[in-house]
Protein backbone atom coordinates (compact mmCIF):
# COMPACT_ATOMS: atom_id res chain seq x y z
CA UNK A 1 0.00 0.00 0.00
CA UNK A 2 2.88 2.40 0.79
CA UNK A 3 4.45 1.64 -2.59
CA UNK A 4 1.24 2.64 -4.43
CA UNK A 5 1.07 5.91 -2.44
CA UNK A 6 4.66 6.77 -3.34
CA UNK A 7 3.98 5.97 -6.97
CA UNK A 8 0.96 8.28 -7.01
CA UNK A 9 2.99 11.06 -5.38
CA UNK A 10 5.78 10.54 -7.93
CA UNK A 11 3.30 10.76 -10.83
CA UNK A 12 1.72 13.92 -9.38
CA UNK A 13 5.12 15.54 -8.82
CA UNK A 14 6.24 14.61 -12.35
CA UNK A 15 3.10 16.14 -13.84
CA UNK A 16 3.53 19.25 -11.70
CA UNK A 17 7.14 19.67 -12.86
CA UNK A 18 6.05 19.20 -16.48
CA UNK A 19 3.32 21.84 -16.13
CA UNK A 20 5.67 24.30 -14.41
CA UNK A 21 8.43 23.71 -16.97
CA UNK A 22 6.26 23.96 -20.05
CA UNK A 23 4.37 26.91 -18.57
CA UNK A 24 7.63 28.82 -18.42
CA UNK A 25 8.66 27.97 -21.96
CA UNK A 26 5.31 28.32 -23.75
CA UNK A 27 3.27 31.45 -24.30
CA UNK A 28 -0.25 32.20 -25.45
CA UNK A 29 -0.38 34.02 -28.77
CA UNK A 30 -3.26 36.16 -30.06
CA UNK A 31 -4.97 33.12 -31.59
CA UNK A 32 -5.06 31.47 -28.13
CA UNK A 33 -2.78 28.62 -29.12
CA UNK A 34 0.46 27.69 -27.42
CA UNK A 35 3.77 28.45 -29.09
CA UNK A 36 7.36 27.84 -28.03
CA UNK A 37 9.49 30.71 -26.81
CA UNK A 38 11.41 30.74 -30.11
CA UNK A 39 8.14 30.96 -32.07
CA UNK A 40 6.90 33.69 -29.72
CA UNK A 41 10.03 35.74 -30.38
CA UNK A 42 9.62 35.38 -34.15
CA UNK A 43 5.86 36.07 -34.23
CA UNK A 44 5.45 38.88 -31.73
CA UNK A 45 6.33 42.50 -32.37
CA UNK A 46 8.13 43.02 -29.09
CA UNK A 47 8.80 46.68 -28.41
CA UNK A 48 11.56 48.08 -26.23
CA UNK A 49 13.20 44.78 -25.35
CA UNK A 50 15.69 45.02 -22.49
CA UNK A 51 18.09 42.78 -20.61
CA UNK A 52 18.83 43.36 -16.93
CA UNK A 53 21.75 41.54 -15.28
CA UNK A 54 22.33 41.33 -11.52
CA UNK A 55 25.79 40.12 -10.53
CA UNK A 56 27.29 39.15 -7.17
CA UNK A 57 30.73 37.53 -7.37
CA UNK A 58 30.41 33.75 -7.14
CA UNK A 59 33.67 33.63 -5.18
CA UNK A 60 32.43 35.96 -2.43
CA UNK A 61 31.44 34.02 0.70
CA UNK A 62 28.04 34.51 2.31
CA UNK A 63 26.56 33.24 5.56
CA UNK A 64 23.38 32.09 3.81
CA UNK A 65 22.20 31.14 0.32
CA UNK A 66 21.24 34.30 -1.58
CA UNK A 67 17.69 34.33 -2.94
CA UNK A 68 16.76 35.92 -6.25
CA UNK A 69 14.84 38.67 -4.45
CA UNK A 70 17.85 39.39 -2.20
CA UNK A 71 20.10 39.59 -5.25
CA UNK A 72 17.80 41.82 -7.29
CA UNK A 73 16.79 44.13 -4.46
CA UNK A 74 20.09 44.91 -2.78
CA UNK A 75 22.68 42.15 -2.71
CA UNK A 76 24.25 42.74 -6.15
CA UNK A 77 27.64 44.24 -6.94
CA UNK A 78 26.53 45.17 -10.43
CA UNK A 79 23.16 45.90 -11.96
CA UNK A 80 23.49 46.26 -15.69
CA UNK A 81 20.57 47.31 -17.90
CA UNK A 82 20.90 46.92 -21.66
CA UNK A 83 18.23 48.60 -23.75
CA UNK A 84 17.84 50.84 -26.73
CA UNK A 85 17.30 50.40 -30.44
CA UNK A 86 20.99 49.76 -31.20
CA UNK A 87 21.18 46.99 -28.60
CA UNK A 88 17.83 45.39 -29.44
CA UNK A 89 19.20 43.19 -32.27
CA UNK A 90 21.94 41.88 -29.97
CA UNK A 91 19.40 41.13 -27.25
CA UNK A 92 17.10 39.36 -29.76
CA UNK A 93 20.00 37.21 -30.99
CA UNK A 94 20.93 36.21 -27.44
CA UNK A 95 17.31 35.43 -26.61
CA UNK A 96 16.90 33.33 -29.77
CA UNK A 97 20.07 31.35 -28.95
CA UNK A 98 18.86 30.71 -25.41
CA UNK A 99 15.38 29.74 -26.63
CA UNK A 100 16.87 27.24 -29.10
CA UNK A 101 19.02 25.59 -26.43
CA UNK A 102 17.95 22.11 -25.42
CA UNK A 103 17.36 22.02 -21.68
CA UNK A 104 17.79 18.95 -19.49
CA UNK A 105 15.56 18.99 -16.41
CA UNK A 106 17.11 18.25 -13.03
CA UNK A 107 15.32 15.74 -10.83
CA UNK A 108 15.13 16.21 -7.10
CA UNK A 109 15.19 19.23 -4.85
CA UNK A 110 17.40 22.14 -5.83
CA UNK A 111 18.14 25.12 -3.57
CA UNK A 112 18.77 28.52 -5.10
CA UNK A 113 22.00 30.32 -4.32
CA UNK A 114 21.66 33.27 -6.68
CA UNK A 115 24.90 34.95 -7.73
CA UNK A 116 23.86 35.99 -11.20
CA UNK A 117 20.33 36.64 -12.38
CA UNK A 118 19.28 38.03 -15.70
CA UNK A 119 15.91 38.76 -17.20
CA UNK A 120 14.66 39.74 -20.63
CA UNK A 121 11.70 42.13 -20.49
CA UNK A 122 9.47 44.02 -22.87
CA UNK A 123 8.91 47.76 -22.54
CA UNK A 124 5.65 47.12 -20.70
CA UNK A 125 7.47 45.04 -18.04
CA UNK A 126 6.54 41.56 -19.28
CA UNK A 127 9.22 39.02 -18.35
CA UNK A 128 9.98 36.91 -21.39
CA UNK A 129 12.86 34.80 -20.12
CA UNK A 130 14.88 34.71 -16.90
CA UNK A 131 17.94 32.81 -15.78
CA UNK A 132 19.41 32.37 -12.30
CA UNK A 133 22.88 31.02 -11.63
CA UNK A 134 23.00 28.75 -9.54
CA UNK A 135 20.85 26.05 -8.06
CA UNK A 136 22.57 23.66 -5.66
CA UNK A 137 21.92 20.06 -4.74
CA UNK A 138 23.96 17.30 -3.09
CA UNK A 139 25.05 19.55 -0.21
CA UNK A 140 26.21 22.23 -2.66
CA UNK A 141 28.44 19.99 -4.78
CA UNK A 142 26.41 20.09 -8.00
CA UNK A 143 25.48 23.32 -9.76
CA UNK A 144 22.43 23.84 -11.89
CA UNK A 145 20.84 26.77 -13.63
CA UNK A 146 17.32 27.96 -12.93
CA UNK A 147 15.50 28.88 -16.15
CA UNK A 148 12.06 30.45 -15.74
CA UNK A 149 11.87 28.94 -12.26
CA UNK A 150 12.86 25.40 -13.29
CA UNK A 151 16.21 23.73 -12.51
CA UNK A 152 18.12 22.52 -15.57
CA UNK A 153 21.62 21.16 -16.09
CA UNK A 154 24.41 23.67 -16.64
CA UNK A 155 25.13 24.77 -20.18
CA UNK A 156 27.92 27.17 -21.17
CA UNK A 157 25.51 29.20 -23.34
CA UNK A 158 23.93 30.68 -20.20
CA UNK A 159 27.31 32.18 -19.25
CA UNK A 160 28.32 33.24 -22.74
CA UNK A 161 25.03 35.11 -23.20
CA UNK A 162 25.96 37.80 -20.67
CA UNK A 163 29.77 37.94 -20.66
CA UNK A 164 29.91 40.69 -23.25
CA UNK A 165 27.97 43.03 -20.94
CA UNK A 166 29.90 42.40 -17.72
CA UNK A 167 32.89 44.46 -16.54
CA UNK A 168 36.28 42.79 -17.11
CA UNK A 169 36.80 41.91 -13.43
CA UNK A 170 33.37 40.22 -13.30
CA UNK A 171 34.20 38.22 -16.45
CA UNK A 172 37.50 37.10 -14.85
CA UNK A 173 35.66 35.95 -11.70
CA UNK A 174 33.03 34.16 -13.79
CA UNK A 175 35.68 32.45 -15.94
CA UNK A 176 37.48 31.19 -12.82
CA UNK A 177 34.16 29.95 -11.45
CA UNK A 178 33.25 28.13 -14.66
CA UNK A 179 36.71 26.64 -15.24
CA UNK A 180 38.79 26.72 -12.05
CA UNK A 181 41.77 25.05 -13.79
CA UNK A 182 42.11 27.81 -16.37
CA UNK A 183 44.73 30.44 -15.71
CA UNK A 184 44.23 34.15 -16.27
Amino acid sequence: MILKGRKVIWVIMSLLMFVVFTGGLYYMNSANSFVTLAEFIEQEDIEDLSLTIYFFAPTSPTRFPVSVSDLTESFHEYKIIIRGSRQEDIIFDILRNLADTELVLVEGEVRTCARIHYVFETGDGQNIFEVTLWGLEDAGRTNHIIVNGVAVEENIIFYEAIKQFLPANAVDVLNRRINPRATS
